[in-house]
């Protein structure tokens, strides 16, 4: 709506205000409030967008990751938006926060010694084996690669025990990843439908684009696999093929 000017011209440009300027975290802290809408809707999707105004002690209305509560420090510390009927009983709420500082004040309880409560939480952060800046720790990615080959390394253990005693030393038992152990849905907007976006759109370009091609490059990986390709580099080829071969 344009109804107040940003107070630095910097500001205006989202390329420069970045979440590490200290002129943008200002001048988000200033306000108590601050809606956090990600650009997809997904389970292990959520962001600076909610983080950041978290760090600056601002509180997220937020609509994202369906299991958003799973990770936060209590069950009283965002707005989800989906939890409101309309948007004016959203606004209502927000009016009655604003106007009672005690009420609005129980949203950054978890800031004050004893408030982070969520112990799945506080389990998860204190056996992870990855970490956020940690340089002691392999990031997110790594630790997941390095998941992946702990478990390969460990049946390949189990089946030479196996062969060398078979009658005391059972087989492992397979495992098979899932769907629902990195699996995604396909990216769908955090305001009315997919129908309702341009094919030119900046969102459609990039969030779905990304997603068929991260399926793309999983049928390729999942070819070579059966293939015993052991070329890293001719995962491109695969993909040609595959796009070669299909009917769209």
């Amino acid at each position: 709506l344009h109804n107040k000017d940003l107070p630095s011209h910097r500001l205006v440009n989202t390329l420069t205000a970045t979440t590490e300027d200290s002129e943008f975290m200002r001048f988000i802290a200033n306000y108590k409030f601050h809606i956090a809408m990600e650009n997809a809707i997904c389970d292990d999707y959520m962001t600076e967008k909610l983080w950041r105004p978290m760090h600056l002690g601002s509180v997220p209305i937020y609509r994202g990751s369906p299991v958003v509560q799973d990770w936060m420090p209590n069950d009283h510390s965002i707005i989800l938006i989906d939890s409101f009927p309309s948007p004016k009983d959203l606004a209502d709420f927000i009016n009655y926060l604003d106007q009672n500082d005690e009420e609005y004040l129980k949203y950054l309880e978890y800031k004050q010694p004893g408030g982070l409560t969520n112990t799945f939480l506080l389990e998860s952060l204190e056996k992870r084996e990855w970490g956020v800046n940690d340089m002691s720790k392999p990031n997110y990615l790594n630790g997941f690669e390095c998941f992946v080959c702990d478990r390969e390394n460990e049946r390949l253990q189990a089946e030479r025990a196996h062969r060398k005693l078979p009658d005391s030393v059972p087989l492992p038992v397979p495992r098979r990843a899932a769907y629902d152990h990195m699996g995604c849905p396909v990216p769908t907007p955090g305001y009315g439908s997919d129908d309702e976006i341009p094919a030119n759109d900046s969102w459609k370009q990039m969030w779905q684009q990304d997603y068929w091609q991260s399926i793309d490059q999983a049928e390729a990986l999942t070819t070579m696999i059966h293939h015993n390709e052991t070329d890293a580099g001719r995962l491109w080829d695969y993909i040609h093929q595959l796009m070669s071969k299909s009917p769209h």
